[in-house]
This record gives C-alpha cells, sequence and structure tokens, in this order.
C-alpha cells in the first residue's frame, strides 16, 4: 500500500517561503535608503512625468518635470539632515519629491486650490515599488500574521520615535491599531511652508492599503495631517472588525 504525504506540511513550508520571501522584498524596498541619501536626482521622477503627461501632455509634462529636478536639487542642497537615517530617507525620498513638484505647480499658477487638487491626483503615482508588494499577501492562505510582522518591522525601523510619537492600542492576532500624535511629515512640512501638502501624504497611505486583500480590513478615520488631534490606524481580520479595544472617542470623518 502506497503512503500518501500529508499535504498540510508543503503547504505550511510553501507558505513560510512565501512569507519570507515578502519580508525580504520589503527589506529590499528599505535598503535603498543609504543610496539615496547619496542621490541628488530626485525619486521617481520618470513617474510623476508620466502622471503629469496625462493631464498636460507631453511636452508640457517634460517641462514641468524638468523643473521639479531642479527645484529639488535646491531643496535637497538645503535640506536638515536628521542623525537618523530613516529620517533622512523620508526628507530626502518621501517629502522633497512631492515639495518640488508642487512647489513648481504653484510657480505656474497663483491658485493654490487647483496645485493641491493636480497633486492628490497625482500622489498615487509616488508609490510604485509599495503598491506592487501589497497585493502578494493576497496569494497567502491567512495574510494578517504576515501583514502584522511586516508591520512591526516597519514601524520600528522605518518610523522612529524621534520622528513620531506614536500610542499603541492594540496588537494581537486579530487586530493592529494605534494612534499617531505627532508626524515628522507635517512637522517637516510646516517648516517649508507648506503644511496643506501633508494630507496628500495621508492620501498615499489610503491608496496603498486599499490594496490589501478583503480578509484584512483598513480603516483611519483622523489625520493630524487634516486637522484632527491624531491619526488612528486600524488594521484588523475583516472577521474582526469592530472588536478593537481602546476605540478613540469624538471620532469624526477625515473626508
Amino acid at each position: 500500500m502506497s503512503r500518501r504525504k500529508a499535504p498540510s506540511k508543503g503547504g505550511a513550508g510553501r507558505r513560510r517561503r512565501f512569507g519570507l520571501g515578502l519580508a525580504v522584498g520589503t527589506l529590499a524596498a528599505f535598503v535603498v535608503v543609504r543610496r539615496a541619501s547619496a542621490s541628488r536626482r530626485m525619486p521617481n521622477l520618470a513617474v510623476w512625468q508620466r502622471a503629469l503627461s496625462e493631464k498636460r501632455g507631453e511636452t508640457n509634462a517634460a517641462r514641468l518635470a524638468a523643473l521639479a529636478q531642479d527645484r529639488y536639487e535646491e531643496l535637497f542642497a538645503a535640506r536638515p539632515s536628521p542623525a537618523m537615517r530613516a529620517l533622512r530617507f523620508h526628507v530626502e525620498r518621501g517629502i522633497l519629491p512631492g515639495l518640488a513638484v508642487y512647489q513648481t505647480l504653484l510657480e505656474g499658477s497663483s491658485d493654490r486650490q487647483a496645485a493641491l487638487a493636480e497633486m492628490e491626483s497625482l500622489s498615487v503615482w509616488t508609490l510604485p515599488g509599495a503598491r506592487r508588494l501589497m497585493p502578494l499577501l493576497g496569494h497567502l492562505r491567512d495574510p494578517f500574521p504576515v501583514f502584522r510582522r511586516l508591520d512591526r518591522w516597519v514601524m520600528r525601523f522605518g518610523f522612529p520615535a524621534d520622528g513620531w510619537q506614536i500610542e499603541p492600542v492594540e496588537d494581537s492576532g486579530n487586530c493592529i491599531a494605534f494612534d499617531i500624535r505627532r508626524c515628522f511629515y507635517l512637522d517637516t512640512l510646516t517648516t517649508y511652508g507648506a503644511p496643506e501638502l501633508t494630507p496628500i501624504y495621508c492620501a498615499r497611505d489610503d491608496a496603498l492599503f486599499a490594496l490589501l486583500p478583503p480578509s484584512i480590513t483598513w480603516e483611519r478615520t483622523m489625520t493630524l495631517g487634516r486637522g484632527d488631534d491624531r491619526c488612528d490606524f486600524r488594521w484588523c481580520r475583516a472577521a474582526a472588525k469592530g472588536q478593537v479595544v481602546g476605540p478613540t472617542p469624538g471620532r469624526r470623518s477625515a473626508s
């Protein structure tokens, strides 16, 4: 009589390997911090240009991209240089590219609201790597434990206490929840005289986490950038939605 192998072991091994591969891919994305610190080429410039060309045409988009690159170089030369590498990464690859494009759009128009509206339509184009990684979770039978581990790693190394004040609410097998009381992006953009740009960066989170598999829910009803007193980040298993402990009182819609 032939012996049959238990399918669970092979399946578990494949899931472990997939989870490891996903973690390695995420780690590789953050390793670019060292290389990015030495570069003055605006990150994702070609991506910004393609997005602009859909609204402005190729010729005008090329002109604006060149102006944004020049502006980025000026901002880069005078940039703050925090001691922590993670904060330098956020300045150079997160904040300054969007600020350079925003200031370029403002130079060609006195309509600040129109510039903000155009930035909002362009913002999701600045996350090409992360947008490719997130859907990979959908290939896992139970993606929440992997997402939970990745979230811990990203928050620990990518969002240090020197830049963010984070208050834990829940970290369980069903939900991840925390409130942010101070945000490095809001603080930095305020220093540059452009705090109104912060909600554009908030919208990137919404665009990114909308790509999570249906088994993981994402909710944030308040953000500092939109005028609230905190950012309430919540991820839960879909079956456990509404069970997160320590609900934030006085929530209001962020829309």
